[in-house]
C-alpha cells in the first residue's frame, strides 16, 4: 500500500523573504502543496501585519496570505543572526524574495550571496519591473503597474466625477506573480533533479501584468487589430483636439470591445440586480435569440459582413434591445429561464455571499481555522487538492512563532537559541 504524503512537496524547504502580497502568496501556495515554507521576518515583521490590524502584529490582510507557513524572526543586521541564516540557507531547497536589490544586498540575501553558501538553491526573485533595463530596481505595486501596463485604460472604468478607476476586486497582478513564483520554485527543483544545479529564476509584476493581457497584445503583421489602428490614428486626433479622458475612453471602448460582445458576453442590469451572461459559443447565442424571439445574422449567417454601417447600426440596436429585455425581469427569472435552455449565466453576487456558498464549502474553497489569537479565522482554502495527501491546514503564524523550532531544526541548541534571543538577533 502506498504511503500517503502530506502534499507532493513534502520534504522541500523554501525560505520566504516576502512582504505584502506576491511573495507571501507564493509561499502559501507552496505550503499548500506540502513544502516547509519558513517565512523569515525582521523584528518589525512583514509590513502587511500592520495594515487593518485586529491584534498586535496581526491583520486581516496578513492572515489570508500566510496560511500554513512557519515564521522565524531574525535581525539580519546582526552578525549572529546572519550566522543562523547561513545554516538556514544550507538546509533549504529554494528561496522566494520580493525585496529590492539594494535591500537584498544589504541583508546578504541576494542570489549571488546565497548561491555561494548553497549552489543547489533555486532562488526566485520577484521585482516590480523586471531584472533588466533602467527601471530594474524601481519599487512598484499592483495598482501603479495596472496603470503602467494599460490595464486601467483597458478596463475603461470611470467614476461619477470622471476619475479613472482601477481594478479593486483583487490585487490580481500581485496574485498572478505569486503563482508564477511558485511555479518557478517547482520548475527549478525539477531542473535541479536533472542537472544537480540550482539557479536564479526571475519574475515580475510587469511580466505577469503584460502576460495576462496577451489576447490584447497579440498582433498579426499586416493585419492590425482595431485597437492598434485606433491607438495609432484616432487617439492622436482626440488628444490634439483637447478631448477629455472620458471622451477618449468612450472612443477607445467602442473600438476595443467588439460590438457582438456587448450583446452576448457581458453583465446586464435586471429588474432587481444584475446577471452575468457568458454566451461565447455560437450555439448558446442562437438559443438566447430563440428565447428572446430575436434575429441576429452575425450569429446565424456565417457569410454576414458585420463591418458595414448598416450592420453596425443593427448591432447597436440589438445592444439596446438586450438591455431593455434584461431590465424588464428579475435576476432569478432570467437565471432560471436561461439555465433551463442551457445558456451560461450567473447572478451578480457579492463576495461576502461566497463564504456560505454550498458549492464553495463542498470543495473547501473557504475554510475555518483556529488562530493563535483565539479567534476563529475564515479564509480561503487550497486551490489545488492532491488525492495522494494534503498537509494539515493551519492558520497564519504569529511573528516569530517558530523561531525556536526552526533554529532547532538546523542544529541550534536551546542555549544557543537563548543567546541569540539575548543578543536581540532572534525574537
Amino acid at each position: 500500500m502506498a504511503t500517503s504524503m502530506a502534499g507532493p512537496l513534502e520534504g522541500i524547504r523554501v525560505l520566504e523573504f516576502g512582504s505584502f502580497v506576491a511573495g507571501p502568496w507564493a509561499g502559501q501556495l507552496l505550503a499548500d502543496m506540502g513544502a516547509d515554507v519558513v517565512k523569515i521576518e525582521p523584528p518589525a515583521g512583514d509590513p502587511w501585519r500592520h495594515a487593518t490590524s485586529f491584534a498586535k502584529n496581526e491583520s486581516r490582510v496578513f492572515v489570508p496570505l500566510n496560511r500554513g507557513t512557519r515564521s522565524i524572526c531574525l535581525d539580519l543586521k546582526k552578525d549572529s543572526a546572519r550566522a543562523a541564516l547561513r545554516k538556514l540557507i544550507v538546509s533549504a531547497d529554494g528561496i522566494i524574495s520580493n525585496n529590492r536589490l539594494d535591500t537584498a544586498l544589504k541583508l546578504g540575501i541576494d542570489y549571488e550571496s546565497v548561491a555561494k553558501i548553497n549552489p543547489k538553491l533555486v532562488y526566485v526573485d520577484i521585482t516590480a519591473y523586471g531584472s533588466k533595463g533602467t527601471m530594474a530596481d524601481m519599487p512598484g505595486f499592483d495598482l501603479i503597474v495596472q496603470g503602467y501596463t494599460g490595464a486601467v485604460a483597458s478596463e475603461g472604468k470611470i467614476t461619477k466625477n470622471g476619475q479613472p478607476e482601477v481594478v479593486w476586486s483583487s490585487s490580481y497582478i500581485d496574485f498572478s506573480t505569486g503563482y508564477a513564483a511558485a511555479n518557478g520554485i517547482m520548475a527549478g527543483i525539477i531542473g535541479r533533479g536533472k542537472t544537480g544545479k540550482g539557479q536564479l529564476v526571475s519574475t515580475s509584476l510587469l511580466a505577469n501584468a503584460v502576460a495576462m493581457q496577451t489576447l490584447r497584445i497579440s498582433d498579426v503583421e499586416g493585419l492590425p487589430a482595431p485597437a492598434k489602428t485606433w491607438f495609432e490614428n484616432e487617439r492622436p486626433k482626440l488628444i490634439a483636439s483637447g478631448a477629455s479622458y472620458e471622451e477618449i475612453q468612450d472612443s477607445y471602448q467602442m473600438t476595443v470591445r467588439p460590438l457582438i460582445y456587448r450583446c452576448y458576453y457581458r453583465a446586464y442590469k435586471t429588474l432587481d440586480g444584475g446577471l452575468a451572461l457568458g454566451t461565447l459559443a455560437v450555439h448558446a447565442r442562437a438559443r438566447l435569440l430563440d428565447v428572446f424571439g430575436l434575429e441576429d445574422p452575425r450569429v446565424t449567417d456565417p457569410s454576414y459582413d458585420d463591418s458595414t454601417p448598416e450592420a453596425i447600426e443593427r448591432g447597436h440596436e440589438l445592444v439596446a434591445k438586450f438591455e431593455e429585455i434584461f431590465a424588464s425581469k428579475t435576476t432569478d427569472h432570467w437565471f432560471k429561464g436561461l439555465r433551463s435552455h442551457d445558456i451560461p449565466c450567473e447572478p451578480i453576487r457579492f463576495i461576502e455571499e461566497m463564504v456560505d456558498d454550498k458549492q464553495v464549502l463542498a470543495n473547501d474553497y473557504v475554510v475555518d481555522l483556529n488562530h493563535h489569537t483565539g479567534h476563529k479565522i475564515r479564509t480561503t482554502g487550497p486551490v489545488l487538492q492532491f488525492g495522494g495527501g494534503m498537509p494539515e491546514l493551519k492558520s497564519s503564524p504569529s511573528l516569530g512563532q517558530h523561531t525556536d523550532e526552526v533554529l532547532g531544526d538546523i542544529g541550534f541548541s536551546s542555549e544557543e537559541i537563548a543567546e541569540l534571543r539575548n543578543e536581540g538577533s532572534a525574537t
